[in-house]
């Protein structure tokens, strides 16, 4: 009968929800301590350790109680004690947890520990030794620590901290409904522990909460992260490939370019050097006709080279450096350059016919060689003609981009040999009309250098179509 009766105490003690309250608060201490990251401990050492000493601490405190090693008078103010270190633990944790670096935690601790009793001591004095100075004291604490975490919710706009701040005036509730309802100081002393329990296992989760929300941010950001790394990476790949490619074609074109640069200008060189050592029999041979005429052809030569000279520094130029952009009034530009035109030209003011044509963005070197090239290969192609026509049109027709034309009604060309137009010293009908064959080329390029294409159309015997575009955004 006595053990069983032993067996019931002890089941009653175990029962108290005070007890079961400071065993819970100690575990969840030593599980938060057991499983803290080294980047959380830092705050989980004061925030665990609090839980930790006030579950033990309480728990000690009850059991001396119920085994009759302290009298109510004692465990009351020991218990009061003991939580008041548990709060300034927990104040120092937080504030290692909401501001880490600006206030060293231990200073926090300390400040509060030494702060409360003489806050209590100046309470109970004022009071004139009341009972109930050192709990409105306490509660005092409570009270700023709760518009603490109130201004740290205006901060950070975390919904966690205004909960804890609502947690933190349980204490003084309590108070009042102990102040109210005419509860003795012991009767509060023992009610205490329990709403200081129940918000430590809330602060504790909703510390949980956040961190788990944050390291699932930042799990979704690494993963973010990852994927763009691996993205870009396949796009660098693609890009070392492409730029391989482009690479590959821009030697084979300096190959190919270079070789058509010796052919061309190896021609009028070694043409001029025979014409020079027939003209030097014909001197021998006292015939100054004919070496005036051998003069006369190696004039022409060096002319000739002198051009492709020229013309490959105008591919030059109109490959190096970025277009220098400005408005650009390409019907005063034609008339320019039918001006200039004219003198090798005359009919050109009478036969080239533009209007309406708008004011681009562009650069106007690059769309002056762009002119002269296209018009003059229209003129000189359609000299013999008496009925010769040339048109500058301009059309912008989806608002994206800007077509211009220049269309004759000269002898034309074979459209299946338009590819050709434009590759470095082409030239579809050599024996009819002269040139280096690189005027079409640099009216690729600037028009490239300018995001835009080029292109030709014609027929045999019914004129010619050559078009360029610009970007509308230029204009």
């Amino acid at each position: 009968m006595e053990r069983l009766d032993a067996t019931l105490s002890v089941l009653t003690f175990l029962g108290d929800i005070r007890v079961l309250s400071s065993i819970i608060i100690g575990m969840l201490g030593i599980t938060f301590m057991a499983h803290a990251s080294p980047r959380s401990w830092p705050y989980v050492k004061w925030l665990a350790g609090s839980a930790l000493v006030f579950g033990v601490s309480q728990f000690m405190v009850l059991l001396f109680e119920w085994l009759g090693w302290l009298s109510g008078s004692v465990a009351g103010p020991l218990g009061s004690g003991l939580g008041l270190i548990a709060m300034a633990t927990v104040l120092a944790g937080l504030q290692a947890y909401f501001s880490p670096g600006k206030l060293p935690p231990a200073r926090v601790f300390f400040a509060i520990l030494i702060g409360s009793p003489l806050l209590v001591v100046a309470t109970s004095a004022v009071l004139q030794g009341w009972g109930f100075a050192g709990p409105l004291a306490i509660s005092a604490i409570f009270v700023m620590a709760s518009c603490w975490l109130m201004s740290l919710w205006w901060r950070d706009r975390w919904a966690g901290q205004w909960i804890m701040a609502l947690f933190f005036l349980g204490h003084p509730m309590l108070v009042g409904v102990a102040l109210a309802g005419g509860l003795s100081l012991l009767q509060l002393r023992q009610l205490t522990p329990l709403p200081i329990s129940v918000s430590y296992v809330f602060l504790l989760m909703l510390i949980l909460q956040r961190d788990a929300e944050t390291l699932a941010r930042e799990l979704h950001e690494r993963v973010k992260a990852e994927r763009a790394l691996q993205k870009l990476t396949d796009s660098l790949e693609d890009i070392v490939r492409s730029r391989t490619r482009q690479l590959e074609e821009i030697i084979q074109g300096l190959r190919s370019f270079a070789g058509m640069v010796s052919h061309d200008l190896s021609g009028p060189l070694r043409n001029a050097a025979s014409l020079a050592n027939l003209a030097l029999q014909e001197y021998r041979a006292g015939d100054a006709a004919g070496a005036e005429r051998c003069l006369e052809l190696i004039r022409l030569e060096a002319l000739r080279a002198s051009n492709m000279v020229n013309d490959l520094l105008t591919l030059a130029k109109v490959d190096q450096g970025p277009p220098s952009p400005s408005p650009v009034d390409m019907q005063a530009l034609l008339a320019d350059c039918l001006q200039s035109l004219a003198l090798q030209y005359p009919q050109a003011p009478r036969v080239v016919q533009g209007a309406a044509l708008p004011v681009v963005h562009a650069d106007a070197g690059l769309m002056r060689h762009v002119l002269m090239n296209l018009l003059g290969n229209a003129l000189k192609f359609g000299a013999d003609r008496a009925d010769l026509r040339i048109t500058v049109e301009a059309r912008n027709d989806d608002g994206g981009v800007w077509r211009f034309s220049v269309v004759d009604n000269g002898p034309g060309f074979d459209p299946g040999r338009s590819g050709e137009l434009f590759q470095p010293f082409s030239r579809l009908d050599e024996r009819q009309a002269g040139g280096t064959g690189l005027g079409l080329t640099v009216v690729k390029r600037a028009a490239e250098r300018h995001g835009g294409t080029v292109g030709a159309m014609s027929a045999p015997g019914q004129g010619a179509t050559f078009w360029w575009t610009l970007p509308a955004a230029s204009a």
